[in-house]
């Protein structure tokens, strides 16, 4: 994405139908999200997935959040695929996705990613109204 950054990302599978959905689930765990933080500069927040089972031609919605704080509704967002050719019946095929600004015309308001604190994916500053207690 150089020169550009990347602020939000998003992740998913689709498994072939002589596969199960499970094994793309194992896929995206810690192993293949460390790669996507590293890849992103960074991240502290959860890594927003969506997998599912299908064959060649299926689309698959990725959700897309921001990559340091949660609960920053302006990067609520999201990207579908469609594959013409895959999966086959036994493939997976592993999708990432990343932005590097937040969603057009967003506002409805909550916490902002100049007010995040990145220390845990979740941790808000406490100034930000009507947004959930730190944890």
């Amino acid at each position: 994405m150089a020169p550009y950054a990347a602020e939000s990302y998003g992740k998913g599978a689709i498994v072939g139908l002589d596969g199960e959905q499970e094994h793309a689930v194992a896929m995206l765990t810690t192993v293949f999200g460390d790669v996507m933080r590293d890849a992103a500069g960074g991240g502290k927040a959860w890594i927003s997935s969506m997998t599912k089972r299908a064959g060649p031609g299926a689309s698959i919605d990725i959700p897309l959040a921001h990559k340091d704080a949660l609960y920053v509704r302006s990067h609520y967002d999201g990207i579908t695929l469609t594959l013409a050719d895959a999966p086959l019946p036994d493939e997976i095929a592993i999708i990432c996705a990343y932005a590097n600004r937040e969603r057009l015309n967003s506002r409805v308001g909550g916490l902002s990613k100049d007010k995040i604190k990145g220390i845990d994916g979740l941790v808000l500053n406490r100034s930000v109204k009507n947004e959930p207690p730190q944890t």
